[in-house]
């Protein structure tokens, strides 16, 4: 129901460059949850203030949440950025370290879209109900930064093993 929430979309997309972002209505749906949460408080009811409180601290956090990832081909480089509370937090991982760009199906109609490492841990990119928006993006990712593309239409119990 709410997997638009958080999503990436391609800003910008060049022969050699793939810019990503988080959609416009995470961070809108983000600052009306902390407009709706000072209104319960504002209200001075015990509960409302409670709610309202979580909805303020909700609404912010997502209001604040910045992603963006840079495949660039050219740099030999993803640059990755993330700022949650103005707290910025900068990767840079080159290419090379980089096996595939995967969709892969999971139990319950969802599908996720990341990108494996050779070494460490896999870059989640998005998830989604139709796997149709992020075979588009692993696409574009694929073409640009050269890596392999995998869609896996099994569903599988995150954290199985085979």
């Amino acid at each position: 129901m709410l997997d638009w929430l958080g999503s990436v979309r391609i800003k910008r997309r060049s022969a050699t460059r793939v810019e990503l972002e988080l959609t416009r209505g995470t961070i809108l749906t983000g600052w009306g949850l902390a407009a709706a949460g000072a209104w319960l408080v504002a209200l001075r009811v015990g509960w409302s203030i409670g709610l309202g409180s979580v909805l303020v601290l909700l609404g912010l956090l997502l209001g604040t949440l910045q992603r963006r990832l840079v495949f660039d081909r050219e740099d030999g480089l993803l640059r990755s950025e993330q700022r949650v509370f103005g707290i910025r937090r900068r990767a840079a991982i080159p290419l090379f370290h980089l096996r595939a760009v995967v969709v892969a199906a999971r139990r319950g109609g969802i599908y996720v879209a990341y990108v494996e490492r050779r070494a460490g841990g896999t870059i989640h990119l998005d998830e989604a109900r139709s796997s149709a928006p992020l075979l588009a993006l692993a696409n574009a990712i694929s073409e640009v930064a050269e890596l392999r593309f995998v869609f896996d239409a099994v569903p599988r119990v995150a954290g199985a093993t085979d």
